[in-house]
């Protein structure tokens, strides 16, 4: 598209904001002509940033854009954002552009590769210029998707190279360098525990056959009067009617009670 667009030697285009509103955005809109057609008509969100340096007319380190823009739902006025393999997410403020009258807004916005939420954030950057007082909802009655028929955008690239981003090179949530590390805790089983009996303050010791816990020292204090070996259930029963014969009547009571 380039080979279309003869230039004299040595020109540069660097329009600042007001320029690019009121003498191309405005008379763009209003159909009216520009004296050098200098900025290309494309439907940008159909491309990937990187695709669109070839298809400017003019620009070595920024390209621009002539290109509509449409709603992402049918009643709303929310733009659709979605491009080629990614999207364009706005950062900022609105700039509003023109003194004393507003005539324009700039908006600035970041391209992501990948599908949202989940993009890759890339260093390519588009400045948004959009008319200002302009009724948006018109479309709503004829549930037309197009929100606005021209904006003009600047694209580059903040590291001023061309830059490719795919989905395949994307480094998702789920890849283990961003997995949460989780804590080594190795468990270690207990030997058998006996339940026991201390006479002499009438408490009572009890655990399972075989427990497992983390690695943690228990001190008894004092020796047991008797033990139990969970061996059978016939001999634990008997054991049991055993010790409860030797009991005062209270401690009888409590075992009475005990599954």
């Amino acid at each position: 598209m380039r080979g279309e667009l003869e230039l004299p030697p040595g020109f540069r285009f660097h329009p600042r904001d007001e320029e690019l509103v009121s003498h191309y955005l405005c008379r763009k809109c209003a159909s009216l002509p520009i004296s050098v057609p200098i900025i290309a008509e494309i439907d940008l969100y159909k491309f990937d940033p990187w695709q669109l340096p070839d298809m400017a007319l003019y620009g070595e380190k920024e390209w621009y854009f002539f290109s509509p823009r449409d709603r992402k739902y049918p009643n709303g006025c929310r733009p659709n954002r979605a491009a080629g393999s990614g999207y364009w997410k706005a950062t900022g403020a609105d700039k509003p552009i023109g003194n004393p009258k507003t005539l324009g807004i700039k908006k600035a916005l970041v391209f992501y590769a990948g599908k949202a939420p989940r993009g890759v954030k890339t260093n390519w950057i588009m400045h948004e210029y959009r008319l200002a007082n302009v009724d948006r909802s018109a479309g709503k009655k004829s549930n037309n998707l197009r929100l606005d028929d021209w904006v003009l955008c600047r694209i580059y690239n903040k590291k001023g190279s061309i830059e490719k981003h795919f989905p395949s090179e994307q480094n998702s949530l789920s890849s283990p360098e961003m997995e949460d590390e989780k804590p080594d805790i190795r468990m270690k089983p207990w030997s058998t525990m006996s339940m026991r009996n201390d006479l002499t303050d009438g408490s009572v010791w009890s655990s399972s056959k075989q427990v497992v816990w983390p690695e943690i020292t228990w001190k008894k204090e004092g020796e047991l009067d008797f033990e139990l070996d969970f061996i059978d259930d016939e001999a634990f029963a008997s054991q049991v009617e055993y010790q409860m014969g030797q009991m005062s009547p209270p401690l009888q009571d409590m075992f009475m009670y005990l599954p």
